[in-house]
This record gives structure tokens, C-alpha cells and sequence, in this order.
């Protein structure tokens, strides 16, 4: 018996840049078949990256899991940037920083290949750091505002559960494939109210939102906006307002494996 009084979805800040998030099971899902649909795929899906066991538990009919959101408290003169993204990958949830670095110590294309070249944000860097030291470094520059850019830095996701980077079960795609097409859109509804009050605290009316992927965008833009099609991202012609807040900018640029496209066209946005 479903409780009406549970929420679908819980968050609260936790240290860092990690949000403490719990799923109501029972909310989630309508029919006792999808349920058991999950449950039957829930093996391969935490099989699927080797931190899926650190960031996840279920408890009967809860899942609670880490998440990502970086939001700077401190202000500046800068105009505010908030960058949504689709969901997080398990290995940076882990490691307490958006696009962790790679073993290598070589920085995400996120920031080397989008975000620098498009003139929005340019990060300091160590190679000489530990992995660990330069994820660290990372985060305190973005709460401390200690970087080189136009604007004041902030990042969220659109879907809070993490997955693996790539394959069958990455991506916004591969928490579709675990929950099933009807649960995400209930939960995408909660995630959204979930932003949108991150919105309503970071973004002032200076500001803008980037979307930097199909559910981000459908989720956030106003009714009057024009619906996701990956031509008009590569194109720059995804131009709106956040969602109950037309005075808020909400723009859309290609996804972030096409680093080129996605840089081009943020660098014309902003």
C-alpha cells in the first residue's frame, strides 16, 4: 500500500559538492510488474560500473543513493551560469567532483575541450597533484570563485541518479533502461522541482541556464518553447526561459560528447 505522504524523491546537501538522495519505490513505480521489472535488472545495472555499490543501497522499498550538485554560496559581481547536465557519472559521485579527473590525471573534455575554448571557464591545474588533490583543488575554486571566467560558475544535474559513463547501462539512456519509460517521466517531474529551486537561489535575472541535454531541456524550458531536436542545439536556435521564470534565459547547447558543436555553440550563447 502506497504511502501518500512520502515524497517520490528526497535530497539534502551533504558535504561538498554531494547530494544525499532517497527514492521512494512504491511512488516511483504504478504497477506491481514494474517493480519486478526493475528488480530483475537491478543486478546488471549495479554490475554495470564498479562504484554503482559505493553510491547505492536499497532498503525494502528505498533507494538512497549520492548524487552531485555544486553551488557556490559566495557571490561576485560575475553574472550567474547555472550548467545543467543529464545525470552524473558513478566514478565523479565517488570522487566528490563533477567530471572527475581520469586516472591519467588528464581533465575531462567537460572542461579542456567545452568550457575553455567557449571562453566561460578556465581552471587551474596542477598535473603534479594526486588524483585525489586535484579533485579537491577543483571544488574549492568553484565554491571560492577562484578561477578565470566571465561568470559565477554553478552545476547541477536533470536526473540524480548516477550510472556509468558509457555502455548499455550509461547515461540518462541507462537509468531509462532501469526504471522504465513511465517511472522517469514521474521522476523527472520531481527533478525538475528539484533545479528549478536551485534556479530560483542561484540564478538572477543577469544570469542564464544551459541546457546541456535533451531531458535537461524539455524539463526546463517554458510551454512556448520549442521542443528538443538535436539540429536546433547544433544550431543554437534552442533559446527560452526557465520554466515559471520568464525572466531567466534558458539555452540549450548539443551534448557534451560533441565537444566541438557543444563549445561552438555555448561560445555564441553566452
Amino acid at each position: 500500500m502506497k504511502n501518500k505522504h512520502q515524497k517520490l524523491l528526497s535530497w539534502y546537501k551533504a558535504k561538498g559538492c554531494t547530494l544525499n538522495c532517497e527514492i521512494n519505490l512504491d511512488r516511483l513505480f504504478e504497477t506491481v510488474k514494474e517493480r519486478e521489472r526493475f528488480d530483475a535488472k537491478w543486478k546488471d545495472f549495479i554490475d554495470s560500473h564498479p562504484d554503482n555499490k559505493k553510491v547505492y543501497k536499497i532498503n525494502d522499498n528505498i533507494l538512497s543513493y549520492k548524487s552531485e550538485q555544486l553551488i557556490p554560496t559566495k557571490t561576485n559581481q560575475r553574472p550567474p551560469l547555472l550548467l545543467v547536465l543529464g545525470n552524473p557519472a558513478t566514478h565523479s559521485v565517488e570522487s566528490g567532483m563533477f567530471f572527475s579527473f581520469k586516472n591519467n590525471k588528464k581533465e575531462q573534455r567537460f572542461w579542456s575541450s567545452i568550457l575553455k575554448p567557449a571562453g566561460v571557464l578556465d581552471l587551474p591545474f596542477e598535473p603534479g597533484l594526486s588524483i585525489e588533490k586535484l579533485n579537491k583543488q577543483r571544488r574549492d575554486v568553484l565554491f571560492n570563485l577562484k578561477y578565470d571566467s566571465p561568470y559565477c560558475i554553478g552545476l547541477s544535474v536533470i536526473i540524480s541518479m548516477p550510472s556509468a559513463p558509457g555502455g548499455p547501462w550509461g547515461g540518462v539512456a541507462g537509468v531509462q533502461k532501469l526504471i522504465g519509460a513511465k517511472a522517469i517521466k514521474h521522476l523527472e517531474k520531481e527533478e525538475t522541482k528539484r533545479v528549478l529551486e536551485c534556479a530560483k537561489k542561484f540564478v538572477t535575472p543577469k544570469g542564464v541556464v544551459i541546457a546541456f541535454q535533451k531531458n535537461a531541456w524539455n524539463n526546463l524550458c517554458s510551454k512556448n518553447d520549442s521542443g528538443y531536436e538535436l539540429k536546433l542545439a547544433r544550431a543554437g536556435k534552442l533559446k527560452g526561459h526557465l520554466k515559471g521564470k520568464p525572466a531567466i534565459p534558458l539555452f540549450c547547447v548539443p551534448p557534451t560528447r560533441l565537444s566541438g558543436p557543444c563549445s561552438r555553440v555555448l561560445e555564441e550563447l553566452v
